[in-house]
């Protein structure tokens, strides 16, 4: 909740057109008090967990990158991953911005791990995560040891009028 604080905040200062969203779920859950005179810059992402030296000497770390609720559902499955497979480390980075997206923070998490995965809600075909696969696979292609990870939604079937086919 802070962060989404911060960055309406920076979108005020911006004076430009911007569109803030953040589901409703997570704003019930936050708790605490907040720092009002903080901003965070419109176009960061945030490397919030750093997988160990150990992980990512050994090529068993990964970088997972990640908003809105996906956030929760990864610090959750570090959690148990750290305590199942303590060797495998993770890269946690939050996009807090999706256009214009922080290759420069992604870069650096992928110059460690070469590895990544990203964690979408929306669907495989056509979705956020596709669209930043293709740009991990067009800008950072000499980085990564394997292709591109997507964790996202089975496409499924639009439903249509028989009389439109």
């Amino acid at each position: 909740m802070t962060a989404t604080l911060t960055l309406e905040s920076e979108q005020i200062r911006d004076n430009g057109p911007g569109i803030l969203f953040l589901p409703v779920k997570m704003m019930k859950e936050t708790k605490g008090s907040l720092a009002l005179d903080r901003c965070l810059p419109l176009n960061r992402a945030v490397l919030l967990h750093r997988a160990s030296d150990e992980a990512v000497a050994s090529g068993r770390a990964v970088t997972v990158l990640t908003y809105l609720h996906g956030v929760k559902e990864a610090q959750l499955a570090i959690e148990t991953l750290a305590a199942l497979h303590p060797q495998l480390g993770v890269d946690l980075v939050e996009l807090r911005s999706l256009k214009p997206l922080d290759l420069d923070t992604i870069r650096r998490s992928l110059a460690r791990t070469h590895k990544a995965a990203i964690l979408d809600e929306s669907t495989l075909s056509g979705g956020v995560g596709a669209t930043i696969s293709a740009l991990l696979g067009e800008t950072c292609y000499y980085e990564l040891d394997m292709p591109v990870r997507r964790l996202c939604m089975d496409d499924a079937p639009v439903p249509y009028g028989t009389t439109l086919t």
